[in-house]
Order: C-alpha cells, then structure tokens, then sequence
C-alpha cells in the first residue's frame, strides 16, 4: 500500500478520489458520485442535513462512506451508517469499509452492531448450564452443549457464527436480556458487554432501521449507544417511514405471552424454572397458560365475526372489543415469582425477576390494546398462522415523533435511496418522515436511458378492475415475453392474480422451452433469483418483495413487465388509518398518500431493469390507465426519458413522444 493521504481541508475529496485512480486504473470517476459526495461533505461540515436522490450506477456507497470517515475522523462525532436490509450491511462492513481505508489512509475503527438478542450473554449461558436438566428437554440439552463449545472459539458471540438454528426455547435462556445482561452483572467477558465497549469506542457504526430507531427510542436508559453529536447516514431511506412505524408500535402475540409462561413452567415437558416448585406453584403457572390461550381466543373469535371472509389482519375500531381476562391471571403469577424471589428458595432469581418484568410489559400492552389509550395509533389484529393471534398497533404519523428528534440543529442526517422523488419532488418523503424544509438534492442517472430502454405501454388492455382484464392478461403476458424470450421479471400486486395468471401461461411457457419461477411461501426469495440468473431464458414472477432490491445485470434480466400499477390497496389498517387522517383535516387521501406512494414502488419496479452501462431491454405495462387517466403522466414523468412505445392487442408497436401519452 503506497502512503497515506494527507487530509486537510476541502481538497480532501479529490486527493481520494485521485488516489483511486491511481490504485485501480478501472476506478471511473463520476460526476455524480463526485457531486454526491462533495453535497454530503457539505452538509456534514455544516452539521445540517441532507436529502439525496442518488440513482443506480453513480456508487453512492463510497460517495456518503469517504466524507462520513473524514468528518468522523476529523472530530469528536460518532458516523452512524444505518440501512434497511442485511446484505447491504455486510456489503458496507466487508468490502466497502476496507476500500475507504485504503483510499484514505485514515485509520479509523468500524463495526457491524445488531440487537442484543443476537449476541450470548455468558452469564445467562453459566447459569442455564447449571440447571439444564429442569429446564431443557434431552434435544434441547445437546443444542446447549454445542452452544457451549461454540462459546469457547466464537470472538463475537453473534448467533449468526454458531453454525446452527438454535430452538427458541434454548437460545432464550442464553441471549442478552436487558434485566439479566448489564454492566452490573456482567463483565468485558460477556459477548454483549464487549460488543457494547466496541461500539461506544468504533468511529463508524453500521446498523440497520429497526435497531437504529429502537435505540433513539431508549436514549434515556441502559440501551444509550447513540449520542447527541453523531451523526447519521441513512441508505435505502425510502423504507424509513414504515420502518419507524414499525419499531414505534406495538405487538404482542398469543405464542410471545405462553413462552414467557411455559419458561416457568411446562406441563407438556414438565420442565422450567418453576419445573421443582411445588404443585400450586406449578398449577398457578398451568391456570395463566389457559388464560392466555382462552383470551387470545376470544379475541380471534371476535373479529372474526365482523372480518370478511379469509381476512388476516382486521381493524380495531373501538376499545373495549374483549374483556381483560389475562392480566388477572398474569399478576397471581408475579405475586408469586416475587414471593419465591423473596424467600431465596430458587436459584435462578434474576431469570424470575425478568419474566415477571416480560409479565408486566405484556399487561401492559393488553390494556393499551383493550382500551386503546393512544389515539394517534392505529390498533388491528393479525390472526395469523396456526391461531397464533397478534395484537398490533402503530402510530398512522411517524413524522411528528421521530421528525424533532432526528432533524435538531447541530448534527446532520443524511437521507439517500434511488427513489425518493415524485414527480422530481421530494415534498411526499419530507412530509412523511418530518424531514420540513431539508434541503433535497436530485442526482442524474449516469446510465444511458434514451439508448439502453424503451417503455411499452398494452393500450388495449382494460382497467384491472374489470373482469375482462383477467381473461386477456395471460394472452398480453405470452406476447410480452415472446419479445425477449424469457429474461423476465413479471411484477405482480396480488397473489390469487399471480397464480391465477401463472397457472395460464405454464402451458405456453414450457411448450416455449422456457422455465417459469413463482413466487411462494415455500420458495426462498434468494434461491429463486439465484435460479433466474442461471437461466437466462427464465421468467420469474414476483410479488412485492420483488419489486424492489433485485439486481440481475446482464443478459438475465432484459425485460421488466409491470402487470399493474402498484396501487395500495386500502385495507391494511394502518393505510386505512393513514387515508382517514388525511380526510378528517381536508386533505386529499388519493393524491396526498395513495398516489405518491404507488409512485415510488414503479420507479423501484422499472428501477429493476438497468443496473449497469451494458443492460438493456424493455418496460411493458400492462396497465392501460398510464395513459387513460390523467394521473398517469406523474408516473411516466417520474422514471428516465426513454423511447415509448403502445401495443395494441393485435400486436401493433407504435412509438410516440412521451409528454404525448
């Protein structure tokens, strides 16, 4: 490695970038990536904050990680780098990080961090190891043996390294907890502690949403791994909103309250940490069990009365739906952990002391949820798989909770994704994340759209709504992938719809010779794609999931069939709620909510297409109303300028001048 950079003032980015020319003769320097970078030096320099539009190509990775080193390094400031997805927090922390320290020469420490329940507490394993055999059943004994050897030679004592998928019930009693994993119990030997130590020490911290949100939720206690001065970078910043929602909300499922009981005591194994406790103690532990399956129950049974048929999750409207008869039963259970933890007859006290906090925070919850005392949430259930009935609730407007904390003067937050503009505004996203007047920067896509895509718009087709759209879907289908032969991503918003349409075209497909891969509960999202790109003549069919953060370059990929536009449907109960709020102040719910939001998803379904200067291929549409409806131009002004062209269902091509459609 040649000498390090000398870093000294605002000429810092072009020596990096000058120094990866030298190093790598392949390195291209992007306008974008270099106007990218020099905004978020700007911004972080000014402690404000930013908003970046940073289309696929420009490599906005290093564009924000080369200026958050140098600010971190240069000061007391922490650079928190939060994303939304795992890969790319191993992407930034593998290959990325090391990048940055090569072209910078600055030497600075940088570390992944996950929630504590990813890492073992070798306080919580000593003391499981020294009750195993009234807690763990002989299988569940051999998984703490190996978690055992594992503890000796793992260095970070992340789940992840064990090599196996441990039973909940076992890696329960050995993961991090906060009443049982603290400075006060446990020392740098524990795997937590350490991790703890590393990240208040480490110069960058990488992070996803849901861990960043939940700990600017707990600046105030134990938990505070975040301080007032660092900053933050948040990538893939389109899922911030619903992220956010999610992790300010709550949720509390039948299965969640019986493991808390059954930890104490079991009657199908006979085993838990009440397991030697005499048989009233054991039978108050038997008599909650039954209480807590009674309720949740009750509570299935009674939205099931006013769902419609086949319904998951159902809107709670009004408080008071069930009577609270668990949270009784739950408390004779804590007065009685509180007595055992008393008279000091049980060993594993602080294992008690936890579970009757789980206890409390569970009653808790159910009289919240039962009387619904916060009314900016939004309250449903989720009747889920197996009667494993959730109660849920979420605030239907993050941006005025999570808004004042992230954007204060005197540090910066950086918001980056490829699609965060609608109509080449970003107002949609500022509004729903309480992001007010950030200044907002749009970059220009370094790829070559007018040569390398073109839209084809099936003008013929009717409005999805029709009956009529079904029966010629699988007909526009054949002809759409006829055009490539295979190498398609067929989106979809609706599963009975997918199959539906993937059951028609099977026949056509095979006769063909080309492989059609759907999308399944009991397909892996990873091995699907994994298939797709080593059959180049495959058509895939997806659902939401697809829509975004799929990246096949080359000849796999070359045509992107939107089967329809990707409009919510409103009966989510928090979109409900969403839509409702926005009409009980005057507002617009289709053109304040529905629209943008159904905007953003297109741009991240054509987004799928081209993801390198080499790609190319086609956009079809099978969703007549882009050009029937006039909101129809917002979406075709919100992807590249490309050629367009309509097809009509006799199989004509005619090509016409976008702001014509």
């Amino acid at each position: 490695m040649a000498g390090k950079v000398r870093l000294r003032d605002s000429n810092d980015l072009d020596a990096v970038f000058a120094r990866a020319e030298r190093l790598w003769p392949e390195f291209e320097r992007r306008p974008q990536q270099i106007a990218m970078a020099r905004a978020v030096e700007g911004a972080l320099r000014a402690k404000s904050s930013l908003i970046v539009e940073a289309p696929t190509g420009i490599g906005k990775t290093l564009a924000y990680l080369i200026p958050a080193v140098l600010e971190a390094a240069r000061g007391e400031r922490k650079a928190v780098i939060s994303t939304h997805t795992k890969n790319l927090q191993d992407q930034l922390f593998l290959k990325d990080v090391p990048i940055v320290r090569e072209l910078t020469g600055v030497p600075f420490t940088a570390m992944v961090l996950k929630g504590r329940r990813n890492y073992l507490c070798t306080t919580r394993l000593r003391s499981a190891l020294s009750s195993a055999t009234g807690l763990f059943t002989a299988p569940e004994l051999k998984e703490l043996e190996r978690i055992r050897a594992w503890a000796i030679r793992t260095k970070d004592g992340d789940v992840e390294g064990l090599g196996f998928l441990p039973t909940p019930s076992v890696w329960d009693m050995v993961a991090s907890e906060p009443a049982l994993c603290n400075q006060r119990t446990c020392r740098s030997g524990c795997f937590y502690q350490r991790m703890r130590e590393q990240a208040r020490q480490a110069r960058l911290v990488i992070m996803n949403h849901a861990l960043f949100f939940f700990l600017l939720s707990r600046q105030e206690d134990d938990e505070r791994l975040i301080f007032e001065n660092d900053f933050v970078v948040f990538d893939e910043a389109h899922t911030l909103e619903a992220v956010a929602s999610a992790g300010m909300g709550i949720r509390l499922s039948r299965g969640q309250v019986l493991s808390r009981v059954w930890k104490l005591y079991n009657p199908k194994t006979h085993k838990g940490l009440l397991g030697r406790q005499k048989k009233p103690v054991r039978e108050i532990c038997r008599d909650a069990a039954e209480t807590v399956r009674t309720f949740f129950d009750e509570v299935a049974r009674a939205v099931e009365r006013a769902a419609p048929p086949a319904a998951r999750e159902v809107r709670v409207r009004a408080p008071g739906m069930v009577d609270d008869s668990v949270t009784p039963a739950l408390r004779r259970l804590q007065v009685e952990l509180r007595r055992i933890e008393e008279t000091g007859t049980d060993a594993a006290a602080g294992e008690l002391s936890a579970i009757a906090a789980d206890l409390e925070s569970a009653s808790t919850i159910i009289g919240r949820f039962l009387e619904q005392s916060l009314p900016e949430y939004a309250y449903w259930i989720d009747l889920g798989a197996d009667r494993n009935v959730t109660l849920c609730a979420s605030p239907h407007d993050v941006a005025a909770v999570i808004g004042p904390r992230l954007f204060r003067s005197g540090t910066s937050v950086i918001m980056t994704s490829a699609t965060l503009a609608v109509n080449n505004s970003a107002a949609y996203f500022q509004q729903r994340v309480g992001a007010g007047d950030v200044a907002f920067t749009q970059l220009d896509s370094p790829f070559h759209h007018a040569r390398q895509m073109r839209v084809s718009i099936a003008v013929d087709m009717p409005e999805p709504d029709s009956s009529k759209y079904a029966l010629m879907l699988p007909g526009s289908l054949i002809r759409a992938i006829d055009r490539t032969s295979g190498k398609a991503l067929v989106l979809f918003t609706n599963t009975a719809t997918m199959r539906e349409a993937s059951a028609a075209v099977a026949a056509a497909l095979e006769a063909r010779g080309l492989q059609l891969l759907v999308q399944g509960p009991q397909q892996s999202r990873h091995r699907l794609l994994e298939e797709f790109k080593a059959d180049v003549h495959s058509v895939l069919f997806g659902l939401d999931s697809f829509w975004t953060g799929v990246d096949v370059p080359g000849e796999a990929l070359q045509h992107v069939i939107i089967t329809k536009l990707p409009f919510a449907v409103p009966n989510h109960p928090l979109v409900e709620a969403r839509l409702e709020a926005i009409t009980r102040r005057g507002g617009n719910p289709f053109m304040e909510f529905t629209l943008p939001e159904a905007v953003l998803k297109f741009r991240q379904g054509v987004g799928r297409l081209i993801r390198t200067m080499s790609d190319s291929g086609i956009v079809t549409i099978l969703d007549s109303r882009i050009v029937r409806k006039s909101y129809g131009r917002i979406f075709l002004s919100s992807i590249p300028e490309c050629p367009v062209e309509l097809l009509t269902s006799d199989g004509g091509i005619e090509e016409v001048q976008r702001d014509l459609v």
